[in-house]
């Protein structure tokens, strides 16, 4: 029984010495007014299609962002209107009815009434090619490869520089979306600065199909598994975003050489107002490819 109240003084002392040297820092995050997000990612996928819009909040905010519940929101192509409306938490949806919102080449405009003011914004929508394939083979170990099922998604890149894609994957209904599985592509490989173009996409890019562990480690492929690889074409604003966007998001990788944060601005304008808006307006025409593991 000593010892024990031995011990319990020692933790005692031990607690008190750290609470000792415990100070308050106030950090100032420099967060004044909150600002709308316009999440506005068309396709041409057969589904309703949705448009999030909610307001930022400070940094250090742990809640989940304030929705956006009583906006006017619609596209509008070639005389046609497609209007979406709230459903929950921000999400404004056009029930798919069979018709496509755009054509390869057609420029839609996005209009957004909120807050007291509105919102607009353009996008043509590119073209995508075809997935060729997805390969799924078992490799033996090499380097840095361990042994066991691997998948590679195949397409060609179009002929001619400035086509810019998103290849989004799904391993067993779930959409790869960490920061490192977001895999964006300039022509046939990761920027405009390679000089490739009407080519395969690189080795890297294909392998981005598989999904990653917290760690950033491959997650291999087991029998039975189920692939899903969508291509969707963005455009070069689009590009830039999402990779500013992976670049805040994995940032703190970077230990003291990381970047000030900073919100990454779109291509919406607030009509008649200086105010910066957050977000972004693309229209995608998507090709999907679909494997089951054996």
């Amino acid at each position: 029984m000593k010892n024990i109240t031995y011990l319990y003084a020692a933790l005692g002392l031990i607690v008190l010495t750290m609470a000792s040297c415990e100070d308050t820092i106030e950090v100032d995050s420099g967060f004044e007014e909150s600002q709308i997000v316009i999440d506005a990612w068309i396709t041409d996928l057969p589904q309703d299609q949705t448009i999030i819009i909610t307001q930022t909040q400070d940094y250090f905010d742990s809640r989940v962002p304030t929705p956006v519940t009583d906006a006017i929101v619609r596209v509008e192509n070639g005389g046609e209107t497609f209007e979406f409306d709230h459903t929950t938490d921000g999400n404004y949806v056009w029930p798919y009815d069979g018709r496509l919102i755009a054509e390869v080449g057609d420029v839609s405009t996005l209009t957004i009434e909120a807050n007291g003011k509105t919102y607009t914004s353009t996008a043509v929508k590119n073209r995508v090619p075809e997935i060729d394939s997805i390969s799924i083979t078992f490799e033996e170990s090499n380097g840095p490869f361990e042994e066991g099922i691997y998948g590679q998604a195949f397409a060609r890149d179009f002929a001619g520089t400035g086509d810019a894609y998103w290849m989004r994957s799904y391993y067993n209904d779930t959409l790869l979306n960490k920061p490192s599985e977001l895999n964006l592509i300039w022509d046939a490989t990761f920027d405009p600065g390679s000089g490739l173009d009407g080519v395969y996409f690189i080795p890297p890019i294909r392998l981005g199909i598989m999904p990653t562990d917290d760690d950033g480690g491959t997650i291999l492929y087991q029998p039975g598994d189920e692939v899903r690889v969508e291509l969707w074409s963005i455009s070069p604003l689009a590009f830039n975003f999402m990779s500013i966007a992976v670049e805040q998001a994995t940032n703190g990788d970077n230990g003291i050489f990381a970047l000030p944060l900073a919100n990454t601005r779109g291509n919406i304008e607030a009509v008649g107002s200086e105010e910066t808006v957050i977000g972004m307006f693309n229209v995608a025409a998507v090709s999907v490819a679909e494997e089951t593991v054996e």
